[in-house]
């Protein structure tokens, strides 16, 4: 279809209308990927004007950060925390029971670290390896090495009992308890979850919903249909209500790692040309840095210290480098630290 990269965009806040804050893009999105908070933050930087780093606090008061959409970390708004995990993590444990079972993590251990966390936890956040021994010290005994402790972990968030808190340092989680609660049925939670899809993903479809969420076609479906009063078709897609104009061209972003955008629908190739797929999507679920224009990625980058450096598809014409430039300059301000543009190799032009 055509200029649907551009109304994607600017459903994501990657066209004119920006974000003021956090919150907003959180809000937008209706969660945002989290598993890895340095690239979060340059998701958020992409969808606003003016934030800096330090100011993206996704452990602060207002959102909880835990395993949601297709099992992986996600971060929402606090108050929507119950239901999407009353929502999606029955989803999530069922995908996870074969794994539990290989590392003998029974259903019967596993209620019993959910009753019994609350109490280690009562102190506040603690890291992995203090609340595998506090748990052994209330006779839930696991494996402080391997995969036996994440599991066990993200078992119990899926039951709403912890999240995450605040990293010890990059990468070093902390869990602390979550009160989280919902009065959502589950077709009204399903309803609900596609809708905040759309309102930030739109034009999209049931497998674009399905390929987000980690819910199964017929769920997802049944969601579309649900908000038959509320949703338009456009062409293979729906939007709600009736569609925006398409945006005028002329938005260029430079998007993170896992970035919001490069997820969220099943067609990759509508955002990344099909020929160069496999360089944004490398393999392992790895996502990697891109440069889009009007919606579509045009180039990976790379950062190394205080040298960012970009690998074109194809030449860039003078103005989307000088974009470009402009795009590096705001992350060398977002991250409080001078940060230079470089050409990569082939058809990147000269090397800065």
């Amino acid at each position: 279809m055509a200029d649907l990269s551009r109304l994607r965009a600017e459903s994501q806040l990657l066209g004119a209308e920006r974000a003021t804050d956090t919150a907003g893009v959180v809000a937008r999105l209706g969660a945002l990927q989290a598993q890895d908070l340095a690239a979060t933050a340059l998701a958020v930087r992409a969808r606003t004007s003016g934030l800096t780093a330090d100011q993206v606090d996704l452990d602060g008061e207002g959102f909880v950060r835990t395993w949601l959409m297709r099992g992986t970390l996600h971060a929402v708004a606090a108050d929507d925390a119950g239901w999407m995990l009353d929502l999606l993590g029955p989803v999530n444990r069922a995908k996870g029971a074969r794994r539990r079972t290989q590392l003998g993590l029974d259903d019967e251990l596993c209620e019993r670290a959910v009753e019994v966390l609350p109490a280690v936890l009562a102190d506040g956040p603690l890291g992995r390896a203090e609340v595998v021994s506090r748990l052994a010290s209330h006779g839930v005994e696991i494996s402080p090495d391997g995969q036996a402790a994440p599991h066990l972990l993200g078992y119990a968030a899926s039951r709403g009992v912890l999240c995450l808190g605040p990293e010890l340092g990059r990468g070093k989680a902390t869990y602390r308890l979550l009160e989280a609660s919902s009065e959502l049925s589950r077709e009204e939670a399903l309803a609900e979850l596609a809708r905040r899809y759309l309102r930030g993903h739109q034009p999209a479809g049931p497998a674009d919903f399905a390929a987000w969420s980690g819910l199964s076609a017929r769920d997802a479906k049944a969601a579309f249909a649900s908000l038959d009063s509320e949703i338009v078709p456009l062409g293979p897609f729906w939007t709600l209500g009736a569609a925006a104009e398409v945006p005028s061209p002329g938005s260029i972003r430079l998007v993170g790692h896992f970035d919001p955008y490069l997820l969220g629908y099943a067609d990759k190739t509508a955002v990344v040309p099909s020929e160069y797929v496999a360089r944004v999507r490398t393999g392992g679920g790895f996502v990697t840095p891109t440069v889009l224009v009007d919606g579509e990625a045009v180039a990976i980058w790379r950062q190394k210290g205080a040298a960012l450096t970009v690998e074109p598809f194809e030449p860039l014409a003078d103005d989307v480098r000088a974009a470009v430039e402009a795009e590096v300059t705001d992350i060398g301000r977002f991250l409080d630290t001078p940060v230079r543009l470089q050409m990569g190799h082939g058809h990147l032009g000269d090397a800065n």
